[in-house]
């Protein structure tokens, strides 16, 4: 019997691995880099929010502020963690192509997109935590629906 070697799905599961890793890291240790508060975040919006809508209702034409990203450590995190569960991935669909044993190309794919999945999940999930709690500081200053 004749034993194939899984190069490609092996070092996708490695990738992927690290990937998922890196992200479960990064949403319970994290973030690593200096961040505003919650409250800050919140407030800044708020306000934001309200100076523009008071602005259209006075004809006033809206200040467009155009934000750079920055790089840092959290940033690079992310970056990384997407790139290595893609990676993953496309070496799971690799090895399977190399007709590569079915369970490790498999697990290198679902692997990678788990990494990325749970990293979409996760900033959706702050995302929505940042809207409703902007709509609810709106709302106490007798803007919004209601």
């Amino acid at each position: 019997m004749e034993r194939k070697t899984s190069k490609y799905g092996s070092f996708g599961i490695i990738l992927g691995s690290v990937a998922l890793l890196m992200a479960l890291m990064h949403f319970w240790a994290g973030p690593f880099s200096p961040q505003p508060t919650l409250e800050t975040i919140v407030a800044e919006k708020a306000a934001s929010i309200r100076t523009a809508a008071l602005d259209a209702l006075k004809g006033k034409k809206p200040v467009q502020d155009y934000k750079s990203p920055q790089w840092d450590t959290d940033k690079i995190m992310e970056v990384v963690t997407a790139l290595l569960g893609g990676l993953a991935f496309i070496l799971g669909i690799t090895g399977y192509a190399k007709k590569e044993p079915s369970r490790i190309a498999g697990g290198a794919a679902v692997l990678g997109i788990s990494a990325i999945s749970f990293q979409f999940l996760a900033m959706y999930a702050m995302a929505l935590l940042v809207v409703i709690l902007i709509a609810a500081v709106l709302s106490s200053f007798g803007i919004g629906a209601g």
